[in-house]
């Protein structure tokens, strides 16, 4: 089933769609805060070296066009990971093809990994506070949260890492994390 979803920038017609979405990992974030964010993802494109950190959203829609998952990712140079795609949030929801949609955007951020020249994959492990951390310069230096996937890691293995104790578990992810 995974053919008949596509992935793409969030744009006007989606961004109300993915705020349920976004409040699945952050429950007080404000409407009108989800639009600005959104709203200011837009800008233009320059070029991902004018571009160094600023975020982008993506969309994973059905074939009638209905949201569903989102996935907030940053190209970033690292201390200790070098140049990476950092994802802070990821998420997933689809009561009928959840892997088949989580297939789609992993295969997105591999293509995005593979043409940005990144070491790999950082997803950061969900908190309450990982919305106000995920641009924080000393929150972003650490090394010790979230999982890192080497950008030779197939999207099976990167969607077998993240689901083996659940990705909604902080416990599993800690574990999980280097």
């Amino acid at each position: 089933m995974s053919g008949s979803y596509f992935v793409k920038p969030i744009g006007p017609q989606t961004i109300d769609q993915a705020y349920p979405l976004a409040r699945i990992m952050t429950p007080a974030l404000l409407t009108r805060e989800w639009r600005q964010f959104c709203h200011s993802s837009e800008a233009p494109d320059v070029g991902r070296q004018m571009a160094s950190d600023r975020e982008d959203i993506v969309v994973a829609c059905n074939a009638e066009g209905y949201v569903k998952g989102l996935c907030v990712y940053t190209i970033r140079n690292h201390a200790t990971y070098g140049r990476l795609l950092d994802v802070p949030f990821f998420v997933v929801a689809s009561a009928a093809d959840g892997e088949g949609v989580a297939t789609e955007l992993l295969n997105f951020l591999r293509s995005e990994c593979d043409e940005s020249v990144c070491s790999g994959i950082r997803f950061w492990t969900v908190s309450p506070e990982t919305w106000a951390r995920r641009s924080k310069p000393e929150h972003i230096a650490r090394s010790d949260h979230g999982l890192f996937m080497p950008a030779l890691a197939s999207a099976a293995e990167i969607e077998t890492a993240l689901c083996a104790h659940s990705i909604g578990n902080l416990e599993a992810i800690d574990r999980l994390s280097r």
